[in-house]
């Protein structure tokens, strides 16, 4: 059981291992054959997305323009078949904004290929917009409205816009609007179809951008948890087992018969 951790915020792979070492010994505890390749933020698929874009672009939603994401992924997509196969991801931040882009695109240009994952592991996740309009997706006004907003107040230091944090859980489970974007009209080759976890913290200013990532995955395979911080790696011991337990899950439905079966 193979899995490829795959992040990039701006800080170093130490301490992006050192967050990620109790989950995944706890992970190895419970799955003794589950065994982790990282990517991190110094490969080329990554550091594509960082080269000459704006600050604010880099540091938070890793919305950089589509044709890196087009770039990211085609060196995303070598690695997997040079040092592949992997039967999952886990992937944090900006790497969770190039694997979302990264199945979106394979889905629908690549149709006849298999999925590249089994499953997929999100914390603190988003699907940039400029990508799903690309992919011919309707974005709203609003919805582009809500990431600026949330951008802003991460640029500023502070904590979720009130109105996003009360219109939260209905968001999750309104199709027709998801903090601006109407489920409803997105076709099922452009959802996420295999089996996924959403993890992200209650005090993350950019959370809606999680819950558009969820919404735009099949419903009936994912599972969500959140958490009292912020954009980080949860740490503390109840959080740890809860999505150890989720990721576990994960592993278990991708290995159901007919899942890859698209």
């Amino acid at each position: 059981m193979r899995i490829i951790c795959i992040y990039r915020d701006g800080r170093n792979g130490e301490t992006y291992h050192s967050e990620l070492d109790i989950l995944l010994s706890k992970l190895r505890s419970l799955n003794t054959e589950v065994s982790i390749d990282f990517l991190d933020g110094h490969s080329k698929c990554l550091d594509i997305l960082i080269k000459d874009a704006p600050v604010q672009e880099t540091q938070f939603l890793g919305i950089g323009e589509v044709e890196k994401f087009r770039k990211a992924g085609k060196e995303l997509a070598m690695k997997l078949d040079r040092d592949g196969p992997y039967d999952g991801v886990l992937a944090f931040s900006q790497g969770a904004a190039l694997v979302s882009s990264f199945l979106l695109y394979r889905q629908w240009y690549d149709h006849e290929l298999p999925p590249p994952f089994k499953f997929a592991i999100f914390i603190s996740g988003s699907i940039p917009l400029k990508v799903l309009r690309d992919l011919g997706v309707p974005v709203s006004k609003e919805a582009e409205h809500v990431v600026a907003q949330a951008g802003l107040r991460r640029d500023e230091a502070l904590g979720p816009l009130p109105t996003h944090t009360t219109k939260a859980r209905r968001a999750v489970f309104n199709s027709d609007d998801c903090f601006g974007l109407n489920l409803n009209r997105i076709p099922l080759e452009l959802k996420i179809r295999i089996p996924t976890v959403h993890v992200w913290g209650e005090n993350d200013p950019v959370f809606p951008t999680s819950i558009q990532l969820a919404g735009l995955c099949d419903p009936y395979i994912r599972k969500i948890y959140t958490h009292p911080g912020g954009h980080e790696m949860p740490h503390e011991e109840k959080e740890v087992v809860e999505i150890v337990l989720l990721i576990e899950w994960c592993i278990q439905r991708g290995s159901w018969p007919g899942q890859t079966i698209l």
